[in-house]
């Protein structure tokens, strides 16, 4: 009935994507490494501990990889056979390959894309509850909106997130004329759009923050056990780098609290947007 691709892309080649937050250089060799080592630790991990595996990974990696990294790549796609890896000429190519790839693969009449970056973990059951809000929608965007965040540089801080239109949505739809997720890379797009189911109380992704993030920075907040990190099955070294050096939530109390307040007013204040706009769709 219905065929589902998690998106992800790579080392895609970008005219504005020069440097990371800290000012390093971004898609060096040395870039490379660090980010497959992450990759592996943590975003692969995670998708291959699904515990429904009815689904393909599609990850888009640059033309120009080189082929130390490319050794990488092939090795875990050899562990694990839903992930594909796939070679695109820089980010313009990204969403033409994205088309290419799923006209060669559609067999059925309905598609479920979702979105993940790859330096991002999914709980081992978020498949299964993507897949669980499929009815035969003709076109449908899901947004969990509450999960974790994991800071693992400079300090290792672990603690419960929340996001609406964030970057885990995924989106039910028609093979015929599909849009997948990526029909827009903007997040504030869905907040336009009326077909958005929102759920809450069901953390189903962990954002993890490092210093390479262009981007993102911890914003995360509660005294989370954490017990609650094992379901997203991150790899052995890196559960024991973490449970070594994590930094108890008393250390960074006040932070976390002004997080939690600047987050629910965030998040309160777009759902009822969308409850005003667009109707009830929060479950």
């Amino acid at each position: 009935m219905f065929q589902h691709f998690v998106l992800t892309r790579f080392n895609l080649r970008k005219k504005d994507w020069l440097e990371t937050k800290s000012k390093t250089q971004v898609l060096t060799d040395e870039w490379m490494r660090n980010r497959l080592e992450l990759f592996e630790h943590y975003c692969f991990s995670s998708v291959k501990a699904q515990t429904e595996q009815n689904f393909n990974w599609l990850v888009f990696f640059d033309v120009s990889t080189a082929p130390e990294f490319r050794e990488t790549i092939d090795r875990l796609a050899s562990e694990f056979r839903a992930f594909i890896p796939i070679y695109a000429d820089g980010m313009e190519d990204f969403l033409p390959a994205i088309q290419r790839e799923l006209n060669a693969r559609l067999t059925q009449p309905y598609l479920i894309t979702s979105r993940l970056d790859n330096d991002d973990c999914l709980h081992q059951d978020y498949i299964k509850e993507v897949q669980a809000q499929f009815d035969q929608q003709s076109f449908l965007a899901v947004d969990f909106i509450d999960g974790f965040t994991l800071q693992v540089a400079p300090k290792v801080r672990f603690a419960k997130h929340a996001h609406v239109h964030n970057p885990f949505l995924s989106l039910i739809e028609t093979s015929k004329e599909y849009k997948t997720i990526w029909c827009n890379e903007r997040h504030g797009y869905w907040s336009e759009i009326k077909q958005v189911k929102t759920v809450r109380k069901k953390p189903m992704w962990m954002s993890v923050i490092h210093i390479e993030n262009k981007i993102n920075a911890f914003k995360g907040f509660g005294d989370v056990n954490l017990e609650q990190l094992q379901a997203f099955n991150i790899c052995p070294k890196a559960w024991n780098y973490i449970e070594t050096h994590i930094e108890p939530y008393r250390a960074w109390r006040t932070q976390g609290v002004y997080h939690q307040l600047r987050t629910g007013w965030k998040v309160n204040a777009k759902i009822l947007k969308r409850k005003l706009f667009h109707g009830d769709s929060t479950t």
